[in-house]
């Protein structure tokens, strides 16, 4: 014991040495291909690490990541001299103001407070059913997939979904490292997967696929290396994936690359836009889907993540797929509160002219339908309705679109095998008047 205490102790000074003697080997400025490359070194690292990082560490990493990269951007912007003019200190002013009361008076006791606090606990309720399924995958002996996705269900209708999704990222875990790595939920027992769990599989599929490639593109990396390693993505799911639910599998890619690679989202953007525009469209909607979680997005003086989702896409269709997959995972998660929805609804973040968010509600509503049929949270659901002025919007904007989706696209898109077309942004009303001569689009 007293040789462990004595490397416990020797161990972070030894650390933080090696960290000295690694900024002293780093190029002096102006040497750009050297600097980049230094960064990239330090990317690849810090990213290393912080995947170790369980999930509480991993949030106060976020959190504590964002904080010093918020003042390094202030202190730079103070160096250049950007910080002294008039304009400036007014927008900033006005963001720390807008951003601060909002998310303070989110924590004043009250009803405000407790759905702060629910959604909260959702988050992590969530987050944590997926990273550590409660569905083991047995070490040693056979692998019997047709009684893990029983137990996975058997979890509550609620947490079904998100179990399941964590069984396809573990099952998919077993096969990586063989060559080829194809035919995951289309041969053995994954070709006799029930219906209902496919949509979920296939993102969980999507997940460890992602989990594995992304670590390997680094900020200031060519891009024609990021292109080569963003195929073999595509070309994984595939060789992997069911013809018609493509579309789950490539959502999870921003999901994954917005949550642990953030460096990395603006060139993964060009490159997919330039090889495979249809797959940048399912990326965005995964970047969406990971600013919901995001534990930075719960600080005061931070943009929400409508803010965040309006923000970061550099063009419209990236906008319109990143909020349609904020408003699908806001839905999906708080099924069980709408109450949480709704306030998204009366602080106006969402437009009735953008039908982005109402976009994203329709198809987390037909996957939730598809993966739970009887789901009862989904029919209380359906029969919320909020007090005053706000039920108009929300009739107008969930409950009556949302009636739409289950009764008329959900059957038409489940017969004709095109669910994963609903994991990025697109008129559901248009693509279901293409069913009868489309084939599987996904």
């Amino acid at each position: 014991m007293l040789e462990f205490s004595r490397q416990l102790v020797s161990f972070p000074w030894a650390i933080s040495l090696f960290g000295i003697q690694q900024i002293a080997n780093f190029p002096v400025a102006g040497d750009g291909k050297r600097e980049d490359s230094a960064a990239d070194s330090l990317y690849v690292v810090s990213q290393a690490a912080q995947m170790q990082l369980n999930s509480l560490l991993w949030a106060a990493y976020q959190v504590g990541d964002s904080l010093q990269k918020r003042g390094a951007e202030l202190a730079w912007d103070a160096v250049s001299l950007q910080a002294f003019t008039p304009s400036y200190a007014t927008k900033l002013g006005q963001e720390l103001v807008g951003q601060s009361s909002e998310a303070i008076a989110d924590w004043i006791p009250g009803e405000a407070s407790a759905l702060s606090f629910q959604t909260f606990l959702n988050n992590y309720n969530v987050f944590n059913l997926v990273k550590n399924n409660p569905v083991v995958i047995p070490s040693d002996g056979p692998l019997d997939l047709e009684f893990l996705i029983e137990q996975a269900y058997a979890v509550g209708e609620y947490g079904a979904l998100w179990a399941v999704e964590g069984l396809g990222h573990d099952y998919a875990q077993t096969f990586w490292g063989r060559k080829p790595v194809r035919g995951i939920l289309t041969e053995g027992q994954g070709k006799a997967l029930p219906p209902k769990s496919l949509t979920m599989m296939h993102a969980g599929l999507g997940l460890l696929l992602a989990e594995k490639i992304m670590p390997a593109v680094t900020p200031h990396m060519e891009e024609g290396e990021v292109a080569k390693i963003l195929n073999h993505f595509i070309h994984l799911v595939e060789a992997n994936a069911r013809v018609g639910y493509h579309g789950a599998a490539f959502e999870s890619l921003g999901l994954v690359t917005r949550t642990w690679h953030q460096e990395v989202v603006s060139v993964v953007d060009r490159v997919l836009t330039k090889i495979r525009p249809e797959v940048a469209e399912f990326f965005w909607h995964g970047v969406g889907r990971a600013l919901y979680f995001l534990p930075i997005h719960f600080v005061p003086g931070f943009p929400s993540a409508w803010q965040a989702a309006k923000n970061e896409p550099p063009h419209d269709w990236g906008r319109r797929n990143a909020i349609a997959g904020l408003s699908w995972a806001t839905a999906l998660v708080n099924l069980k509160q709408p109450a949480i929805l709704a306030r998204v609804l009366q602080r106006g973040y969402q437009s009735a002219q953008d039908d982005a968010f109402t976009n994203g509600v329709m198809s987390a509503m037909i996957m939730a339908a598809d993966v739970n049929p009887h789901d009862i949270y989904l029919k209380l659901f359906l029969q919320y309705e909020p007090d005053g002025a706000l039920a108009d919007r929300w009739n107008t904007l969930v409950r009556q679109p949302v009636e739409r989706a289950l009764k008329v696209y959900y059957p038409l898109l489940k017969n004709s095998g095109s669910l994963g077309s609903i994991f990025h942004y697109q008129s559901l009303e248009a693509l279901a008047g293409k069913m009868p001569s489309g084939g599987a689009n996904g």
